[in-house]
């Protein structure tokens, strides 16, 4: 048997249950970088050996965990030490505020050397022979032992044992050590140490990649109010698949602020609420909140008092939000005056800091230029980084998988793409979802119409239950669906779907976003097909100053456009105006 999970107390269990799924992830090598904790826990129960145990204390009947045994971890003997020398005695304190768990030579050597003195080597060997009533050898474990017995820890040893851990904590160290530094935090005799130590544990964990159990101790870091600890809450959450929970946490954080006169934390609260919201597809609310509140206004998007790295954090976020309203040209200029800074820090690439984010951004503006070749290549370099970290799950990269799936020819990449996101994140995440639609574009552009249109519907089905039915992935979903029935020649269902939809994605993304105006021109040319030319008129005449005037550079989104016109096989007279345009094109900047 492999006993793995061992949890305790039931108040905090989910940030202990975050840290024994990543001590498990990493003894069984399953890679569950970037999953939510509830679909981590799903993978390692999938992945794990069939003799996985899972041992709890405190909390049975509220997790539903995988595995073939679920059983309460075995009450350890409560006793009291008797005489003991001064080794033993200062050796026994400090174990006996840690948890359960094995215990390192060096953690255990860096909690007593300062008390033993030069010769705590010898007097710490010693000491474990004289107390192997209390202590023994870890199971399967060198160099480590563990308490069988529990004992009542003493204020000085928890206080000590914080102070060493907090200092632990700040280099890479062994996955057990941030179990005992969670043990440690809630005793209290530590509680004036609680917080650093848990932010020791939180960031911790945020450098080894695992985000879902950093997003769990943030939260307990949070309740002791500090901002920036709310702030850093607030920002896992909308990170790790809750954004919800952080736009509620940003909200009470941006009222406080607002009564304390606190400019500069009512700044920060809104720019992690207004990424929520864009993570949740509210683009109005976060513009709302943030990008045209009248606050940002007059502190201007970058404050100076901003530091450097803050700086570069909110110029990345407003090129991800400008691309995302379809300001596509604006977004590319910003992303430009960042990348060669971003790359002359990370040379080489990286799977951490601003390099992905910035080079995900990179690859997804080239692909929305019609630069689908240099994208692919962006695109790959970033998959490259995460696959050698071994964090192939990490949303980054399953964004770059996007954009290769996209600027791929067949359907076969996109489907096995879906299927690996199906099988990781289930049927209904928005990653999977998102590749699903692809499926489906490629399915349609391969000439299997009714296939694809099975997938949308699967697709919309599943976004508007789980997302919303007015999140951009509905949209698009029905925007396609609109699109294959258009190929399939069926006009009237293609006219009725884009007029249902086209004011719902202004509502949504605003009249000029290019997803709208693609929508508008679909109709007219549905609507000219139908020979309602007087309502198609102006929807197309619309259309060729959008793609000429407006969106000439973007050939993503224009060719996808002419495509539309093409099919249709419009009328002459309507035909014409389309070749006019593009006999006389106007100048435009290369992207």
């Amino acid at each position: 048997m492999n006993p793995v999970v061992w949890l305790r107390p039931a108040a905090e269990h989910e940030a202990h249950l975050a840290a024994a799924v990543s001590e498990a992830a990493e003894l069984f090598e399953v890679d569950t970088h970037g999953l939510e904790l509830a679909e981590a826990v799903r993978i390692l129960g999938e992945r794990a050996p069939d003799d996985l145990v899972w041992i709890l204390d405190g909390v049975r009947g509220e997790l539903r965990l995988p595995g073939s045994v679920v059983r309460p971890s075995p009450d350890l003997p409560d006793v009291e030490a008797g005489p003991l020398s001064e080794p033993a005695r200062v050796v026994l304190d400090f174990v006996a505020a840690l948890a359960p768990a094995p215990v390192g030579a060096d953690l255990l050597m860096a909690g007593v050397s300062d008390l033993l003195g030069p010769r705590a080597p010898l007097l710490v060997a010693g000491a474990l022979t004289e107390l192997a009533a209390f202590v023994a050898p870890a199971s399967g474990e060198s160099q480590a032992w563990q308490a069988i017995c529990r004992l009542e820890p003493t204020a000085h040893g928890v206080r000590r044992a914080a102070t060493v851990l907090e200092r632990f904590l700040r280099t890479p160290t062994s996955l057990v050590n941030y179990r005992h530094a969670l043990e440690v935090a809630r005793h209290p005799a530590a509680s004036s140490q609680r917080t650093a130590l848990l932010r020791a544990v939180a960031r911790g964990y945020e450098q080894r990649g695992d985000f879902p159990a950093a997003a769990q101790v943030w939260g307990l870091v949070a309740a002791g109010g500090d901002p920036a600890d709310v702030l850093a809450a607030a920002r896992r959450e909308a990170e790790t698949g809750d954004p919800p929970a952080a736009i509620r946490r940003t909200a009470r954080l941006i009222q406080g602020a607002r009564r304390a006169h606190d400019v500069r934390t009512e700044y920060r609260a809104r720019f992690v609420a207004a990424l929520a919201h864009d993570a949740n597809g509210s683009y109005a609310r976060a513009d709302k909140v943030f990008h045209r509140h009248p606050l940002i206004a007059a502190q201007g998007p970058e404050p100076v008092w901003l530091g450097a790295d803050e700086r570069r954090e909110v110029r990345l976020a407003r090129v991800q939000a400008l691309r995302l309203r379809g300001e596509y040209r604006v977004a590319r200029e910003l992303l430009d005056t960042l990348l060669p800074e971003i790359r002359r820090a990370q040379p080489f690439g990286s799977h951490r800091g601003a390099w992905p984010v910035a080079t995900l951004e990179d690859a997804r503006l080239l692909l929305l230029a019609g630069d689908l070749s240099r994208s692919r290549e962006v695109a790959g370099r970033l998959a490259g980084q995460f696959a050698r970290a071994g964090w192939a799950r990490h949303p980054l990269a399953r964004g770059a998988v996007a954009v290769l799936v996209e600027g791929e020819h067949g359907a076969g990449p996109a489907r096995r793409a879906a299927a690996d996101s199906v099988a990781w994140f289930g049927h209904d995440h928005a990653l999977t979802l998102e590749l699903r639609i692809l499926q489906a574009q490629a399915l349609s552009n391969d000439g299997e119409n009714l296939e694809a249109l099975a997938v949308l519907a699967d697709a919309e089905v599943r976004a508007e239950a789980g997302l919303g039915a007015d999140h951009p992935l509905t949209l698009k979903a029905r925007q396609w669906r609109g699109l294959v029935r258009m190929r399939l020649r069926d006009w009237e269902t293609a006219a009725r779907q884009f007029e249902e939809l086209a004011p719902r994605q202004e509502l949504a993304f605003g009249a000029d976003h290019p997803d709208t105006r693609l929508t508008r021109l679909e109709l007219g040319v549905c609507l000219a097909r139908l020979n309602h030319v007087r309502r198609a008129r102006p929807l197309l005449t619309e259309a060729v100053k959008a793609l000429h005037d407006e969106h000439g550079p973007w050939q993503h989104w224009v060719s996808t456009a002419r495509a539309a016109t093409a099919l249709a096989e419009l009328p002459g007279p309507v035909s014409r105006w389309f070749t006019r345009a593009r006999a006389q094109p106007r100048s435009q900047p290369t992207p």
